[in-house]
C-alpha cells in the first residue's frame, strides 16, 4: 500500500509534493491510481498484511490515528475492526473523501489540528505507512515529539519507509517525485530516543502466509526463507550481524508509561 504525503510543517497546509515539485493533488491521485469509489476499501491481502503488521485485534478497544491515509485502506480496515479512526492527510481532495465515509471531526488535514490536541495522549496506534520520505528530515524533531503527544503510554507508533539501510531501498527511495529524505535504523532510532520513543524493533514488513491462499502462502515461505538466507550472509559478512535488506523497513516504536516528548531542538541540515 502507497499512501499520500504529509505536510513537511507541521502548520503546512499545501500539498508537500507540490511544494518540492510541483506535482499537483489531482495530478498525484490520477498517478497513484487512486479511484474515489473505492476509497476505504481493502482487499483480503490487505486486511492479512495489516493484520499482520499492526496487530490490531478486533476485540481490542483501539484508537488509532494514520498519517498520510491515501485512498483509506488502512482506514476502512480498522473501523471494520472496531478501532476508533483519525487520519491526517495534506491532500484536500483525499480528505473530502474522507470526511464523507468517517466524518468531519475524525479527518483532518493537519497533525496539529484542534480536534487532534483534544485527543493528546489517547490513541492507542499510529501509523505512518510509506510517509517519513516525504517529510524533510529538518521536521522530524517536531513530527517525533508529536507522537509522543498524542501516543497513551505504552502505546505505539509503526512505520513503514524505503529501506535506506539497503541497495534494494534505492528503487522505491527514487520512485516517487516527491521524496525527500532516505532513512535508515539509525537516523531512525536517533529521533525516536530524542522524543522519548523506545525503539522496540526495526524490520522487513509483514509478509503473512495465514489468509493468503495456499499457493501464495508458498511462494511467500520460500521467499522468505531465501530473504533468511541472504540478510544473514551478507549482514554477517559486512556488518557481523544479520540485517533487513527488503526495498522498505517497518519500524515499531513504543511510548514507555514514563516518557516525556523533549522539545525539539533547532535542527540544521
Amino acid at each position: 500500500m502507497s499512501t499520500a504525503p504529509l505536510p513537511t510543517r507541521l502548520d503546512a497546509t499545501q500539498n508537500e509534493g507540490a511544494a518540492h515539485t510541483n506535482v499537483d493533488c489531482e495530478e498525484y491521485i490520477a498517478w497513484k491510481t487512486w479511484m474515489s469509489d473505492q476509497f476505504g476499501q481493502y482487499t483480503n491481502l490487505d486486511a492479512a498484511y495489516f493484520s499482520a503488521e499492526v496487530e490490531l485485534r478486533k476485540a481490542e478497544r483501539a484508537r488509532v490515528l494514520e498519517l498520510g491515509f491515501g485512498n483509506g485502506t488502512f482506514l476502512g480496515w480498522a473501523r471494520d475492526m472496531g478501532a476508533e479512526v483519525h487520519g491526517v492527510e495534506a491532500n484536500p481532495l483525499l480528505v473530502m473523501r474522507a470526511q464523507e465515509m468517517f466524518g468531519t471531526i475524525h479527518t483532518h488535514s493537519r497533525l496539529d489540528a484542534p480536534e487532534l490536541d483534544a485527543l493528546r495522549g489517547a490513541f492507542s496506534h499510529i501509523v505512518a505507512f510509506d510517509v517519513l520520505e516525504h517529510i524533510e528530515q529538518r521536521d522530524y524533531p517536531g513530527l517525533f515529539s508529536r507522537f509522543t503527544e498524542l501516543l497513551t503510554p505504552g502505546g505505539k507508533c509503526i512505520l513503514r519507509y524505503p529501506n535506506g539501510d539497503s541497495p534494494f531501498g534505492r528503487r522505491i527511495q527514487n520512485g516517487d517525485p516527491t521524496h525527500v529524505t532516505a532513512i535508515g535504523r539509525d537516523k531512525l532510532a536517533y529521533f525516536a530516543r530524542r522524543a522519548g520513543l523506545t525503539v522496540e524493533v526495526v524490520r522487513s514488513p509483514a509478509l503473512p502466509t495465514s489468509g493468503v491462499g495456499w499457493r501464495r502462502a508458498a511462494k511467500r515461505h520460500v521467499i522468505l526463507a531465501m530473504r533468511f538466507c541472504v540478510e544473514a550472509f551478507l549482514g554477517l559478512a559486512y556488518y557481523g550481524r544479520r540485517i533487513p535488506l527488503g526495498e522498505n523497513s517497518t519500524a515499531v516504536l513504543i511510548r514507555p508509561a514514563a516518557s516525556k516528548a523533549v522539545p525539539p531542538p533547532d535542527y540544521k541540515h
